[in-house]
């Protein structure tokens, strides 16, 4: 049976997953009360800054289904609603946005089922285990 720590461990690693695909400055993750990946600012000069930001919020409920199963206790709601406020500063329309979070829902899931991100969410889940919180300097280590 899978911990709620190692829940924990597995959705911060799927953000930070995302935020490396994406060039998203990390500054630390924690597991630790409250679990929590810290980023640093982040400007893209590009149009896919908000797709980016959309994903990241949503790729640590995409890696916690994966590896952990349905979540059940609510703890994809946080993120959901931060998914979501990204998403109406920027569209005003709120049929295109749902549209818009199911896409970026669809991305993030595509992302965490490649080798690449699977192998990575694993290890810094086994990190944030051992060590409770990572600096981004450790993330990019590993």
């Amino acid at each position: 049976m899978i911990s709620f720590r190692e829940r924990v461990a597995t959705h911060e690693a799927g953000h930070c997953v995302a935020a490396l695909t994406f060039g998203i400055p990390i500054l630390s993750v924690t597991i630790d009360p409250p679990p929590n990946m810290h980023r640093g600012a982040y400007k893209a000069e590009h149009a896919c800054a908000l797709e980016y930001l959309t994903v990241l919020c949503l790729a640590g409920i995409a890696a916690e289904e994966l590896f952990c199963g349905p979540i059940t206790d609510g703890g994809d709601q946080p993120d959901l609603r931060m998914a979501r406020t990204h998403l109406a500063h920027a569209i005003a329309n709120p049929f295109r946005a749902a549209a818009e979070l199911a896409r970026c829902r669809a991305a993030a899931q595509r992302l965490v089922r490649s080798q690449w991100a699977q192998q990575r969410i694993a290890k810094l889940a086994e990190a944030l285990l051992a060590r409770g919180t990572l600096s981004g300097e450790e993330i990019h280590g590993l």
